[in-house]
């Protein structure tokens, strides 16, 4: 099955989103701002430039059952662990936590903690982990994150409204566990995470009640993007930004452009249909099982690289071959940028940490990791820069990069 199919199933929650937003607001759209307070609902509509005018809403992606059914479900008792030369590190971070005495004393217990594969791990009791209070969970959960052996903090589930509630929405998790999965959050600067599915799905009453929960565990929120033709003061002007001031793609986005402009009661254009071939199908889908033939699945530089391309080309999937056609086929610019840029997240050495393309209005394309539970998406650069504000605690800033075709 191809990632084209394998999104599919996605059809309906977009057109249901559309209908609630329709339902909801109508045409009457209230100012973006792209902070973590935007829910869904709402029918935003965001800064104006040379891209028109442009409105958006929320919606969220869970991965299909196809996908989810391929792996076995999470082990449910939950593992912190980290390279056993991090042992003294991680003791270190559990002492400056902000917790109880008696909390430190039992994770220090010899019962709770075990040492395998190179590994020291640290086996928190349910009690325990559910008390945590935010702010140690936070201290912990951030160093920990650091290393592949946890996974499910490492990809936590990110809960960019700041409403848990609103986040489980239409899911099938109890209530009961909702208000646990409220009491665990932790925050990365603004951003709300949870990380402790594991313990959710401990807590199941059957085998098919788990396997739900797996899937909530992928859920995202992305958002539909329209360009309000109708708006428009100038045709030739947005037609320019669409297709880079160079006219590419022009024959293919100037008549959907003019008929949306000439039809009556057309206002929005989904700017999926303005998108290049790739990403166009790849948005809102998540990476199918077939993505992986080649050893590794794509990650955000591979879906950056690729963004114009017709057909994707694997040699992106190494980070070498990445660097290197973005230092030999791009040039580096600072804002305002433009459609088709890609941002890269650098340290101050100019090692890239994420990727994402430029769309309009503070609105990028990206894949938030090569996991297969990280989808194609639309997001604000608000909450890409929040999901990315350093990496082992150096600070990331944004480097554009423009085609050399494209300037």
């Amino acid at each position: 099955m191809t990632g084209l199919a394998a999104g599919a199933g996605l059809v309906p929650q977009i057109a249901r989103a559309q209908e609630a937003s329709a339902n909801t607001v109508g045409d009457v759209t209230v100012p973006g701002t792209g902070g973590n307070q935007e829910t869904t609902g709402v029918l935003y509509e965001a800064m104006d430039g040379p891209w028109g005018s442009l409105n958006y809403f929320y919606f969220y992606l869970e991965a299909p059952a196809h996908l989810i059914e391929a792996f076995p479900l999470r082990n449910p008792r939950t593992r912190w662990a980290v390279p056993i030369h991090e042992e003294a590190s991680f003791r270190a971070i559990i002492e400056s936590a902000p917790m109880s005495d008696a909390q430190r004393t039992v994770l220090a217990d010899e019962q709770y903690v075990g040492v395998a594969d190179g590994l020291y791990a640290i086996f928190p009791p349910t009690q325990l982990l559910v008390e945590l209070n935010p702010e140690a969970r936070a201290v912990i959960y951030n160093y920990l994150a650091r290393f592949d052996s946890n996974p499910d903090i490492k990809h936590p589930v990110r809960i960019r409204s700041g409403s848990v509630e609103e986040w489980a929405k239409g899911t099938t998790i109890r209530p009961d566990l909702i208000a646990q999965m409220k009491a665990m959050t932790y925050f990365r600067g603004d951003l709300m995470l949870f990380g402790d599915f594991p313990h959710l799905i401990s807590q199941a009453t059957s085998e098919t009640e788990a396997r739900a929960m797996q899937r909530h565990s992928s859920r995202v929120r992305s958002m539909v993007v329209r360009l309000d033709v109708k708006k428009t003061t100038s045709p030739e002007k947005i037609l320019s930004y669409w297709t880079t001031g160079l006219g590419l793609r022009r024959k293919e986005v100037e008549p959907l452009v003019q008929a949306a402009i000439a039809t009556p009661g057309v206002t929005g254009l989904d700017l999926t249909h303005i998108l290049p071939p790739l990403p166009r199908k790849l948005l809102y889908t998540y990476p199918d099982m077939s993505m992986a033939i080649d050893g590794v699945l794509p990650d955000c530089h591979w879906t950056a690289l690729n963004f114009f391309n017709y057909n994707s080309e694997a040699i992106y999937l190494d980070e070498f071959f990445a660097a290197s056609r973005l230092m030999s086929g791009f040039k580096q610019v600072d804002p305002p940028y433009r459609f088709g840029d890609a941002l890269v997240f650098v340290t101050e050495e100019m090692n890239a940490h994420h990727s994402c393309i430029y769309l309009g209005a503070d609105l990028v394309y990206t894949k938030n990791g090569r996991s297969l539970y990280a989808p194609w998406t639309i997001l604000h650069l608000n909450d890409v820069k929040s999901s990315y504000p350093d990496f082992e605690g150096q600070s990331l800033r944004i480097q554009g990069f423009r085609r050399f075709d494209a300037v």
